[in-house]
């Protein structure tokens, strides 16, 4: 199927990609012509969809978890709903039935990287390198082709993206978040991902934390239920009349949002 050509909004220091405002909070930002749409996208990441269809996606990063990620598994069968897993190699490997069973149930999956570190912290070679051995590795994991990348912390460099896009992976970013990286209460996670949710939003999940090093003094690793999280999160997206559609098919179907800020693309 064709993808319309989007043109580029520019907001807040951020760079993305759109057809025309669709409102909320992408309605202040001037529209640059649509032709500089290929250029940009080659180096910026999606952020979500242009689609008045009331459909989002739902994603998951840094597994699968042994305990965690069959429980969510349970969930979304329950709700006949499907999910993108953005999975870490080293978990992939650890947990082959898991994979699998993400698979046999109509989930997709995308790649996540061999370890949670930042690109920003190499080299374009050395990332491009990096992901291309962990793309080859899932892909032999899966028995399927990955076309989806989303970078640790959504940090990359333009050139990084580039090249990336020529190993064939586009990068997927998210439009809300859920924050649940950290211990709080589960109606905490929901009610901030919930409110977050737009019509071809990305919703970005967790179904563990890959970088626990990583924490700040005063935080603890998530001690709610992720599973319960998930249950009332589908709960309340189709209370809001909000229904879930795999990410492929609203990137298949709908001109993309591309995000490029600087904050996720500065050096540290």
């Amino acid at each position: 199927m064709g993808r319309s050509k989007a043109g580029v909004l520019v907001r807040r220091g951020s760079i993305e990609g759109h057809t025309r405002p669709p409102g909320g909070e992408f309605a202040q930002r001037a529209l640059i012509p649509s032709r500089l749409t290929p250029l940009l996208s080659s180096f910026l990441g999606i952020h979500c969809v242009d689609t008045a269809d009331r459909a989002v996606a739902l994603t998951y990063d840094d597994g699968p978890h042994p305990e965690h990620t069959p429980r969510i598994l349970d969930v979304l069968a329950d709700h006949q709903a499907s999910a993108t897993f953005f999975v870490l190699t080293p978990a992939a490997r650890a947990q082959p039935g898991i994979l699998r069973r993400m698979l046999d149930e109509g989930h997709r999956i995308g790649l996540h990287g061999a370890d949670h570190r930042s690109l920003l912290t190499m080299s374009t070679r050395a990332a491009v390198r990096a992901v291309a051995q962990a793309k080859d590795e899932l892909e032999q994991l899966a028995g399927t082709p990955v076309t989806h990348y989303r970078p640790p912390y959504g940090h990359h460099t333009p050139s990084q993206a580039w090249a990336l896009r020529r190993l064939g992976l586009e990068l997927v970013l998210w439009s809300g978040d859920g924050m649940d990286w950290v211990d709080q209460p589960a109606a905490d996670v929901v009610e901030r991902v919930a409110a977050s949710a737009f019509p071809g939003g990305i919703l970005l999940m967790h179904d563990d934390r890959a970088d626990p090093e990583t924490l700040q003094p005063g935080e603890s690793l998530p001690a709610f239920d992720r599973a319960l999280v998930a249950d009332h999160l589908l709960q309340r997206l189709a209370a809001e009349r909000l229904t879930i559609a795999p990410l492929e098919e609203m990137l298949a179907r709908a001109p993309h949002v591309f995000s490029g800020s600087r904050e996720r693309m500065r050096r540290r």
